[in-house]
């Protein structure tokens, strides 16, 4: 008996050793390929990040956003023009950044939580196109629609690195930070909070959790870690303008990658930003870069995950573990017994 019971615990524990493996794996990519593919990862852990905040009130908390870009362009903006006007670290305006996101999102979301039906997302899309019109409307601050370009240093200390490999680690560490804190909201009393506000709140609230509440709480979380995400991205691309940092088009992409990978699942973004950055590429190769023809594509990748997997493709993953694994642990449990 205690030898299945050992052999049950390590196969308990293969799950962990896989992701270990895996993160290990994801560490040593930039010493086994050039350059011009790991610009692609990044772009994966890019997208994830934003995804992964995004599925925090979109997945969890069943308010879907379609102007998530707002917090995105808040972080960017906030951290550049603290660095261009006053000298200010990347890394202290990041931070600023993200808390002058809070109250942002807490502006469109205490008014729209108290009602019911379609206005959150209403009010998504009117904010991010409020925010890109302002940023616009302020050039002299701004510069307008011909944005801002930073200075590159290859600074560390100015959230700036010498090569792609800095910033690889960067958005690693990033995304897997965002799914690790999406992992253990997910399964906390407050998760389970969100899912019950999500499938039923009526019940939910007869049951005495506060709908308005965790909604928001889950909502500035989002905005937070959105903000912080901006505010790398800009250092990163050295450039920014109110067309690439607030547009409808950046959080069409967010909420594809997040609805093609899953939503209110831990590693749905991951599989959904990595759906989107492939479908980009596959997309530009195979109508000779125009971007009309990737919008058509991720149409056809939308309507297929609605219609086809609406779960979204980690269900995929998630089956076929249960499949591969549900013959071995019914082994174990019948030599459990003594």
């Amino acid at each position: 008996m205690e030898r299945h019971i050992e052999t049950l615990e390590a196969i308990r524990k293969i799950p962990k050793l896989k992701l270990g493996i895996f993160i290990l794996l994801l560490i040593s990519l930039p010493f086994l390929f050039p350059l011009s593919f790991i610009h692609y990862i990044i772009l994966i852990f890019f997208f994830t990040a934003l995804t992964a905040a995004w599925n925090m009130i979109s997945g969890f908390g069943g308010q879907l956003s379609l102007g998530h870009s707002a917090f995105f362009a808040v972080g960017a903006y906030t951290s550049t023009l603290l660095y261009i006007y006053f000298g200010l670290s990347p890394w202290i305006g990041m931070v600023i950044g993200a808390f002058l996101a809070l109250p942002t999102a807490f502006l469109i979301g205490y008014p729209t939580f108290r009602l019911r039906g379609a206005y959150f997302v209403l009010a998504t899309l009117a904010l991010a196109e409020v925010i890109r019109r302002l940023l616009v409307y302020f050039r002299g601050l701004t510069k307008g629609s011909v944005g801002i370009t930073l200075p590159f240093t290859g600074d560390p200390r100015l959230l700036q690195f010498p090569s792609e490999k800095g910033y690889y680690y960067l958005f690693l560490f990033l995304a897997l930070l965002v799914i690790f804190v999406g992992w253990k909201l997910r399964y906390s009393r407050m998760g389970y909070f969100f899912l019950a506000i999500r499938e039923e709140q009526d019940a939910a609230e007869a049951l005495g959790v506060n709908p308005k509440r965790y909604k928001m709480i889950a909502l500035l979380i989002s905005a937070f870690i959105t903000a912080i995400t901006g505010s790398i991205y800009a250092q990163w691309a050295c450039y920014i303008d109110p067309d690439a940092v607030c547009s409808i088009e950046l959080s069409v992409q967010i909420a594809l990658a997040g609805i093609v990978g899953g939503m209110g699942t831990v590693w749905g973004p991951f599989a959904g930003a990595t759906i989107l950055v492939l479908s980009q590429g596959v997309g530009l190769t195979l109508t000779g870069g125009v971007v009309g023809g990737v919008y058509m594509l991720y149409g056809v990748l939308l309507i297929i995950a609605i219609l086809i997997r609406p779960q979204g493709v980690i269900g995929l993953f998630e089956e076929a573990y249960k499949i591969l694994t549900k013959p071995l642990s019914g082994k174990l449990t019948t030599h459990v017994d003594p």
